[in-house]
């Protein structure tokens, strides 16, 4: 990584970015490598790979444990999480109110068919 390589972002941003394109090819619940590990690959501060890692995880895309590491979340590894059950009757609801909609459609098309005929 070229920290200069786009100055109108910060080094820690530009670090998250390509992270985040490492973390897409790693399995959920994989752990990611040391900060130091991070840091001495990107030619970054061990503060600025943290930094970078603390960004990934206000993204959701990886979680932090204390003492253990960063572990990649599900989103990262492309999987969709579970839609939650308001969602799912949300979206029913929504479909319910598409064939309403096309039946009444369907109704006015009928009465405006029946006053040209009249």
């Amino acid at each position: 990584m070229t920290p200069t390589a786009d100055s109108s972002r910060r080094v820690n941003e530009q670090l998250a970015d390509d992270l985040e394109k490492e973390i897409g090819k790693l399995a959920v619940g994989e752990k990611l490598p040391a900060v130091r590990k991070i840091a001495d690959a990107h030619g970054v501060a061990p503060g600025t790979a943290t930094k970078a890692l603390q960004l990934l995880v206000q993204r959701g895309l990886v979680r932090a444990e204390s003492t253990r590491g960063y572990f990649v979340c599900s989103r990262a590894a492309g999987e969709e999480p579970a839609p939650s059950s308001e969602y799912l009757a949300i979206m029913q609801e929504i479909e319910g109110i598409r064939a309403h909609l096309a039946r009444l459609d369907d109704r006015l098309d009928q009465l405006g068919a029946q006053k040209k005929s009249a």
